[in-house]
């Protein structure tokens, strides 16, 4: 099986390097799915994803907070809250059967397309120009609303291996932050549902490490190449591209999934 994919796991690796460094996540139900389409079991690949996202998420972090675009505060509450969740989502995924898990999947991936078509809709018809924050002090019943989402990324993460991206970027946005400071930051919470995953999955001898060295040997150089992209991009390009290429990503994945 590997002597065929030791060319395209780094090469797949190389684009989602990028394109979770760019649009601040996505990459790992991206390696999740592309790993069960070449017969990984679904328990496997969603912890080897998990193990992959981590050197992807730090090196991203890292560029992006020389650039400015991480709230550490916010990180930091979203990024202990989704450890703990990710547990929880990996005690959840024991118990449910692969095909099960697998159309479950797909309906997640709709449901994600529909929400963020959704968001996207509306902002783009909003004639009123909102102004955007790089930081938002955490105060009152935001110290308990907010820990929620990231424990519900972390879940999500346990279970499909997603990173935990979706719950951690609607909740900046609904915050009022920047694009770049979006990207940033969710990339920074990610490590730690990253983390969370490899303990618990390697914790069940889970996590394929041939896999996981084959997908970052491609993954470290397009993490160090998408904050460079995302410096160089206009902020008002971004607001616009990012949401279409989520969804277009979603869709395509929803139906693999579904068929």
């Amino acid at each position: 099986m590997y002597e065929n994919l030791i060319i395209i796991l780094p090469i797949i690796g190389f684009l989602i390097g990028i394109l979770v460094t760019t649009i601040g996540g996505g990459g790992g139900g991206l390696y999740t799915v592309i790993l069960i389409m070449l017969g990984v079991d679904i328990q496997t690949a969603v912890a080897t994803s998990l193990a992959t996202v981590l050197p992807t998420t730090v090196v991203g972090a890292y560029n992006h907070n020389k650039q400015g675009n991480i709230d550490k505060e916010m990180g930091l509450v979203l990024g202990i809250s989704g450890f703990i969740g990710t547990f929880i989502g990996i005690y959840i995924s024991s118990l449910i059967p692969g095909n099960i898990l697998k159309k479950a999947f797909g309906i997640l991936f709709i449901i994600l397309a529909l929400v963020n078509l959704r968001n996207f809709i509306n902002e783009f018809k909003s004639e009123e120009k909102i102004e955007k924050k790089t930081k938002v002090r955490i105060k009152g019943y935001k110290k308990i609303f907010i820990p929620l989402f990231g424990i519900t990324g972390g879940i999500l993460a346990g279970i499909f291996g997603l990173s935990g991206t979706p719950p951690i970027q609607l909740i900046l946005l609904l915050l009022g932050y920047t694009a770049t400071t979006i990207i940033g930051t969710t990339i920074f919470v990610l490590i730690f549902n990253s983390v969370g995953g490899i303990f618990g999955y390697g914790f069940l001898g889970r996590v394929n490490i041939t896999l996981v060295l084959l997908l970052c040997s491609g993954t470290i150089i397009g993490a160090i190449i998408g904050p460079k992209i995302v410096e160089k991009t206009n902020e008002e390009i971004l607001e616009i591209v990012i949401p279409i290429i989520i969804i277009g990503i979603n869709m395509i994945f929803a139906i693999q999934m579904l068929l």
